[in-house]
């Protein structure tokens, strides 16, 4: 099995330049020189950026090659989304041990293609350097003819989210329990004292997202943000950037019934899941109007932030969620 030692940086960069082709029309140089040159007229770029750490986005130990890469690029056009966009390109940065096999880059490769063509994104450069530990981290563009920020919620706007919220926090605790990879993109089932399909949702969710579509026209959302951290956190995140307050209802929440099913074969609590567990890349966002096909789980206020549980009490709700450098 060759490793990166003898395979070398320009035979690795050879690999990846062979493995994704350029297609876009707007790109006029591409992977292999010292920048990649677009040519845009009229158009609004997005960019944004997101990077996978080992020991803390992954480890090696519960996650594949594959599903590496492709949850890479699924947190970067969950960003783009966010912000009404359309994804296109994408730049790749490979921080990686010299002694990583090609048993790793190949499925690592394949897991960044599906991605970057599910989503119609084109690779158009990077860097690669050697690494402590493994460090993968890319920078996507996208376009936008009117973005959305997290600045636009008004008193009065529904809060929407485009689906369930939990699931890949109840699939990351049900992972633990498994304590191995399982190789979802290989059709991998397991036997599990729980039914098969409730488990693949939730590891699905965690390990191979797959992204809500635009809940509706950029016009009609005042305010958006991605559930990358938490619901609660992130929530949080839109409200004080709006400058306004939120009111929800624990009862609106969507919850699905393989969550349900996971997390009582955990004994783990739904509702802690729903509000403080990240990484399902729904859509929260803020409308006046009616979004059809999305949740209403509340409402805008002009200041302050609650949720009113099923039993009627009303909770402050607090920056609950994952922060890095903190609790």
């Amino acid at each position: 099995m060759q490793r990166l030692r003898e395979i070398g940086e320009e035979g690795l960069l050879k690999i990846i330049r062979e493995g994704f082709p350029e297609s876009s029309e707007e790109l006029l140089v591409g992977i292999g020189d010292d920048s990649a040159v677009l040519e845009l007229r009229d158009s609004r770029v997005l960019i944004s950026t997101d990077t996978m750490s080992e020991g803390v986005h992954f480890l090696h130990s519960l996650f594949t090659p594959y599903q590496i890469a492709y949850k890479l690029v699924v947190s970067n056009v969950s960003d783009i989304h966010a912000m009404g966009g359309s994804p296109r390109w994408a730049l790749l940065n490979l921080s990686i041990p010299a002694d990583t096999g090609y048993d790793f880059i190949d499925p690592f490769l394949k897991g960044l293609r599906c991605g970057l063509q599910t989503y119609g994104v084109s690779l158009i450069g990077g860097d690669i350097t050697d690494s402590q530990a493994s460090v993968f981290t890319i920078t996507m563009l996208g376009l936008a003819e009117i973005f959305i920020t997290r600045s636009g919620a008004c008193p009065g706007d529904g809060v929407y989210l485009t689906g369930p919220v939990g699931e890949a926090a109840c699939g990351l605790e049900l992972l633990k329990t498994i304590a191995r990879p399982v190789r979802l993109e290989e059709g991998e089932k397991l036997e599990l004292n729980l039914p098969w399909d409730d488990a693949r949702v939730v590891l699905e969710r965690f390990l191979l997202p797959k992204l809500p579509v635009m809940p509706g026209p950029s016009e009609s959302i005042t305010s958006m943000i991605d559930i990358s951290d938490g619901l609660f956190i992130d929530l949080w995140r839109l409200c004080r950037e709006s400058h306004v307050g939120a009111r929800i209802y624990e009862e609106k929440l969507p919850l699905s019934r393989h969550q349900q099913s996971v997390a009582a074969f955990l004994g783990l609590d739904p509702y802690i899941l729903m509000v403080s567990g990240g990484e399902d890349y729904q859509l929260l966002f803020t409308s006046p109007e009616d979004m059809e096909g999305c949740h209403r789980i509340g409402e805008v206020t002009r200041e302050g932030l609650s949720i009113v549980r099923i039993d009627g009490r009303v909770e402050e709700i607090t920056p609950l969620g994952y922060q890095h450098f903190g609790s």
